[in-house]
């Protein structure tokens, strides 16, 4: 099993809640569209430290070559190119295998 977590932060704009719901709402929907997903949760940030993140993604697949297809999968380009890159200003990302 891989875990796919990525963390954003979002750039300041007076409808950043709107566009942290939008995204969470785009990433949950590929679950629907992407068979490799095993599991996928998205949750927006409470935390008011500078440290945090606003936007988090979990997400399981059964191995590294369906994290792969995952990654390059249309559906998951295009929530990337529409939704996540043009509103966020800084991404962490952590794949690992249990």
């Amino acid at each position: 099993m891989v875990k796919h977590i990525v963390m954003w932060r979002l750039a300041d704009a007076p409808d950043k809640a709107e566009k942290a719901a939008a995204i969470k709402e785009q990433l949950e929907a590929l679950k629907d569209k992407i068979s490799v997903i095993k599991d996928i949760e998205v949750g927006i940030n409470i935390n008011t430290t500078d440290s945090a993140s606003d936007v988090v993604l979990v997400s399981s697949f059964e191995t590294a070559a369906d994290l792969a297809a995952y990654i390059n999968h249309p559906d998951h380009k295009s929530v990337g190119a529409n939704y996540v890159r043009p509103n966020v200003s800084e991404r962490r990302v952590v794949d690992y295998e249990i």
